[in-house]
């Protein structure tokens, strides 16, 4: 079966060589890496007919391998082989859809005719690569690009925050008060980015491949309201804001919500930011809590201009051109508002405006945990 295409993962090992170019000379495509990291990069980037990996080091990152093999296209035969020090296979093994297991020591002869029963089973056909598989692994390729993206992107933040740290603490001379108050707002931001970064690193890093907006059972005031408030402290004093954060005068018990944490949290931040920009100076933002049946409903008041009544109905539109001045006439908060109405709607809840005489709120109802 020449086009049938093999992944070998080891460390280098003179067994798995002698299986590589036997495997090359009977016309089969053979790709080897070293460690799981490169073998997921190329499960990422090609279908493979058959899998054959060593568990090296922590087994549980062979495992991984394994898992992501099955996850990007289900017809993958898959070898696994025990690492030098080990006399048995994790338990987590037996529980995989593993078609062979081999323990070392093993001759290279017996390792091929292992290879070769498995091989059986695909000559004459080439599983047929669906939608979904392709769809897979295309997510997959996208989800890596993220991750390098945010990494490129937090490690330029980190460098700044720490240029900025030295001018703050004078090592390139005294700073004019105004400038050091200005330099410490800036660290203070990109501080701010950084985590954000970090939250959305994690989600793209985290192994199992879902991006999904996924529901948790989360505190509201503390996993959500208290965090954020805490991202703006510098911003909020600079701008002679007054919060009005009545969640505290609740009782300390939960305000259990249904949500996804991270995306959650991007909402409100985006709301709050929102508040800050078209409050303006010295505005007040209301920060509250009510229920309607079996939703609670977080209001974000704040005291700034109203949004016209003309172009209320486009308050969440993507595409709209309000009169200048409106809170929601800018493009950049219309997208903003537009990406946490479709983040609330798939949380299962939902995002209004209400216009006050003296300001506008944005009223978000969610599930109760």
């Amino acid at each position: 079966m020449a086009a049938c295409e093999i992944l070998l993962l080891d460390d280098d090992s003179s067994l798995f060589r002698t299986l590589a170019w036997v495997l090359e000379h009977k016309g089969y495509r053979v790709a080897s890496v070293s460690t799981p990291e490169a073998a997921i990069e190329s499960l990422v980037t090609k279908n493979y007919d058959l899998l054959v990996a060593k568990l090296m080091g922590d087994p549980q990152n062979g495992l991984d391998v394994v898992k992501r093999a099955h996850k990007l296209n289900p017809e993958t035969r898959v070898i696994l082989v025990n690492g030098d020090n080990q006399v048995a296979f994790p338990l987590e093994a037996y529980r995989l859809e593993i078609d062979d297991y081999i323990l070392l020591p093993c001759n290279p002869a017996a390792l091929w005719r292992r290879v070769a029963n498995c091989l059986i089973s695909l000559e004459g056909r080439r599983p047929e690569v669906g939608p979904q598989v392709q769809l897979a692994a295309i997510n997959e390729r996208v989800l890596n690009k993220l991750a390098i993206m945010f990494h490129d992107i937090r490690g330029s933040m980190v460098s700044t925050a720490a240029a900025l740290k030295l001018l703050i603490r004078g090592a390139h001379g005294d700073l004019d008060a105004e400038v050091a108050r200005k330099i410490q707002e800036v660290y203070s931001r990109v501080g701010k980015l950084v985590g954000v970064t970090e939250e959305y690193m994690a989600q793209v890093l985290s192994g199992n491949g879902d991006v999904t907006m996924s529901t948790e059972l989360l505190d509201l005031k503390k996993e959500i309201v208290e965090p954020v408030l805490g991202e703006f402290f510098e911003e909020i004093q600079d701008h002679r804001i007054t919060i009005d954060n009545r969640l505290t005068v609740l009782p300390e018990a939960a305000i259990p919500i249904k949500g996804s944490k991270l995306y959650l949290k991007s909402a409100f931040r985006n709301l709050l930011s929102n508040s800050i920009k078209h409050g303006g100076d010295g505005c007040t933002i209301i920060i509250d809590l009510g229920e309607q049946g079996a939703n609670s409903c977080l209001r974000v008041f704040n005291s700034g201009q109203p949004v016209s009544e003309e172009n209320r109905p486009l308050a969440f539109s993507p595409s709209r051109r309000s009169r200048k001045g409106d809170q929601a006439g800018s493009r950049g908060l219309g997208l903003g508002l537009r990406l946490v109405k479709e983040i609330i709607n798939e949380q299962g809840g939902d995002i209004c405006y209400e216009a006050q005489n003296n300001g506008s709120n944005f009223v978000i109802t969610l599930p109760h945990g």
